[in-house]
């Protein structure tokens, strides 16, 4: 699977903007850019078709950008798989009088066939060999492809939804994860708070809980094993092996925790057509500690394995990445932002063509 493109228009300061993706993309640019909307987009459309929560859950009419006069809000993607390119489309309509959103219009098309089309209330399913099937009336706060149950006659669509839940936006935040695990979880939440309910169902996986412990072998000294401990019914505990002591998971300091999170996602989304975003990955860790953890991911995104989105600040990742990857982010007050490739054609580093202001004058 590859993300190949996105489109905003009239969310916080998106307008008509359109950006398209590589294997591996670093968002660079001054805070309050724009960077962190685009991931935010990203997670209210996955909840909101992959996840089955309602419009008036994930959007609101604060949301519109402030300088424009229309109430709509208009968003597509495109993802590349299953033999071929599949695009979504959502339109969001707002009565500004009750501050509400509804669904105005809703389509999903593989190779630029239709799949399914909502429209005004009514939404119109296609088949896999694109004939016509029922036409029904739907809620209009609710994804009408999000909703649909998998049968045997429209696969293409639900290989698009599901692949919607793979994508894993975090940024995290080792002072908010939770010590105690009282359910395995299916995702991951934004700041990984929920790190130990994730870690219990991916652990499930006894190859990539191998492939993850034998990672952190290499970068934290001493490390040898997890080991989740029952303290109730369904309560469990993670507990951590580092050379002869065993600690628990809340024990350790926040750069370990953050540590041992950035090489679970690696390893864990290598090879199952997952979408990594992530914000500030250096945060709370240290420069030794995440250059190999980059080289490992640059690795992983360019033999194939592995697609990601990082938003950074920290000089090594720019200097790494920047010059074939960079995506700069700009805008002033009151304006819509812009997005283009970063270039380089000075003999200063990226980021101290940032520091000093110079970056694609």
């Amino acid at each position: 699977m590859m993300f190949n493109r996105i489109y905003i228009d009239n969310y916080k300061c998106c307008v008509n903007l359109d950006i398209k993706f590589d294997s591996i993309n670093l968002f660079l640019g001054d805070n309050g850019a724009g960077k962190s909307t685009i991931f935010e987009v990203l997670r209210k459309i996955q909840g909101l078709v992959g996840r089955g929560q309602e419009i008036s859950e994930l959007f609101s009419i604060k949301n519109l950008t402030q300088w424009q006069k229309t109430s709509k809000q208009h968003f597509e993607i495109e993802l590349q798989g299953n033999r071929g390119m599949y695009k979504y489309e959502l339109e969001i309509g707002y009565e500004r009088s009750r501050s509400l959103a509804h669904i105005s219009q809703e389509k999903l098309c593989f190779n630029e066939n239709c799949l399914i089309s909502f429209v005004d209330g009514d939404a119109q399913l296609y088949l896999d060999d694109y004939s016509e099937g029922p036409l029904y009336p739907f809620d209009w706060n609710r994804s009408a492809v999000g909703s649909l149950p998998e049968r045997s006659d429209n696969t293409k669509l639900t290989w698009f939804k599901n692949q919607l839940k793979k994508f894993i936006i975090v940024q995290i935040n080792p002072m908010k994860m939770e010590s105690e695990s009282e359910q395995e979880a299916e995702f991951l939440n934004f700041q990984s708070s929920n790190f130990i309910d994730w870690y219990r169902q991916i652990s499930q996986n006894q190859g990539k809980a191998f492939e993850i412990t034998d990672a952190l072998k290499n970068v934290i000294d001493g490390f040898k094993y997890f080991e989740l401990e029952k303290v109730s019914e369904n309560n469990r505990l993670l507990k951590v092996q580092i050379s002869d002591f065993q600690y628990y998971f809340h024990e350790l300091s926040d750069g370990q925790r953050t540590l041992i999170t950035l090489y679970a996602l690696l390893h864990f989304s290598r090879d199952q057509n997952v979408i990594l975003c992530i914000d500030e990955p250096e945060n709370f860790i240290s420069l030794p500690e995440i250059q190999p953890w980059l080289s490992t991911l640059h690795d992983f995104c360019v033999d194939g394995k592995l697609q990601s989105l990082l938003i950074s600040h920290h000089p090594e990742l720019i200097n790494y990445l920047a010059d074939s990857v960079g995506l700069w982010f700009e805008r002033n007050q009151n304006s819509p932002v812009q997005v283009k490739a970063v270039s380089n054609n000075g003999g200063l580093t990226i980021s101290e063509l940032m520091a000093r202001g110079w970056l694609n004058e």
